[in-house]
């Protein structure tokens, strides 16, 4: 049996779609006889205590200095706690992701796989606020926390280097990858239980008031989100987001925070929105969405696209209300043909099969890292 390490910095919080899918992951492979598997996080203080945990039978905890305002500066700061944990690991392989990822595959002995999710995986450091109080604000931190990037984007590219297998979340990814790294990464999508919410029985369409967008934040979308409601009044719109508290309403929006169970979300929704700004490596929403049967029109930006099945579903002027109002009139008026095409497209993205994927890869990449190792001695 392989000891495997399984390593995020947020791994054991109930954070976003990466720590989800990694946990996905390692339920998966914990339930394969070859593997011990045991999840190794970093600990937050001001994360404890305000998130959910999630319940890894065996978990190693790293605690670690945090600093918010310069993101980069926590990275050099716990570089030793973090290597050092994983130079005296015992673990025979490594899985690691998220930014704190590249520290760790630096420094373990062995195989190891770097998952990659975003564009700051790529080094690349944007603000996608449009208001120039914020992009004052942003200039300043990259200023203060330059020397911090600039030994991480070192350490970062080290690892793609090193790594084993570097893992993609979307072709979009593995595309920037290669032309940032030279590096050839594979693609593995997000795990999701497409079967699991496929099976689920959803309220007929006609009791489904609400055009839904999941995520507050302004990088994906929130303000254009609000202008699209306030240009359909005829119809109802939700905003979901974490730091909602109790359901409130402005006008014809309902604002609301995250339940337990996304299911209960989604069972309101009769269409979903993913109005990104930025580019993001995947859109879990989306693909959750199709496998309940329904659809989502998501900006044309980075691995978006992938996770919906018609170009009609795909907003390329996506700060451009009217473009989003045209969209959701269109995919209303055909509901069914598009309903159906967005379960049809879910079913490739299920976690089984992306797991069988990573195995494949990972053997793969072990068998010629071995071949490497035998012809150098």
């Amino acid at each position: 049996m392989e000891k495997l390490a399984i390593f995020g910095e947020n791994l054991v919080y109930r954070f976003g779609g990466a720590e989800r899918s990694t946990h996905l992951i390692a339920r998966q492979l914990a339930e394969l006889p070859d593997f011990e598997v045991t999840g190794v996080s970093c600990t937050w203080r001001h994360l404890d205590g305000v998130l959910e945990r999630y319940p890894y039978p065996t978990l190693d905890e790293i605690p670690c200095w945090g600093f918010r305002r310069t993101p980069y500066l926590r990275y050099v700061v716990n570089r030793r706690r973090i290597g050092g944990y994983f130079a005296a690991s015992s673990a025979s392989i490594l899985l690691a992701n998220n930014k704190a990822g590249a520290i760790a595959v630096n420094s373990f002995r062995g195989p190891t796989v770097f998952f990659i999710h975003d564009e700051g995986n790529l080094n690349a450091r944007r603000n996608y606020r449009r208001d120039l109080w914020s992009r004052l604000k942003f200039a300043g931190q990259c200023v203060v926390d330059f020397p911090s990037y600039a030994v991480f984007a070192g350490m970062n590219r080290a690892a793609m280097r090193k790594a084993t297998l570097v893992v993609a979340n979307s072709e979009y990814m593995a595309t920037r990858a290669r032309k940032v790294f030279g590096i050839e990464p594979v693609v593995v999508y997000p795990q999701i239980d497409v079967r699991a919410l496929s099976a689920v029985d959803m309220p007929p369409v006609q009791e489904r008031p609400y055009v839904m967008m999941v995520g507050h934040e302004e990088v994906k979308g929130a303000s254009t989100f609000r202008e699209i409601a306030r240009a359909l009044p005829e119809h109802e719109f939700m905003l979901v987001g974490r730091t909602f508290e109790d359901v409130t309403r402005e006008g014809n929006l309902t604002l609301r925070g995250f339940a337990d169970d996304p299911v209960e979300i989604y069972r309101q929704a009769k269409l979903v929105l993913m109005p990104s700004l930025w580019d993001e490596g995947f859109g879990m929403v989306s693909v959750e969405a199709a496998a309940l049967g329904i659809p989502c029109i998501v900006s044309s930006r980075g691995g978006l696209p992938e996770t919906v099945p018609l170009d009609d579903c795909v907003v390329r002027n996506f700060r451009r209300p009217s473009e989003w109002v045209d969209g959701i009139r269109r995919v209303l008026a055909d509901y069914e043909r598009f309903s159906r095409a967005a379960r049809e497209h879910a079913a490739k993205f299920d976690m089984r099969r992306q797991i069988e994927v990573l195995l494949r890869e990972i053997e793969r990449a072990r068998a010629h890292a071995a071949g490497d190792d035998e012809r150098r001695e």
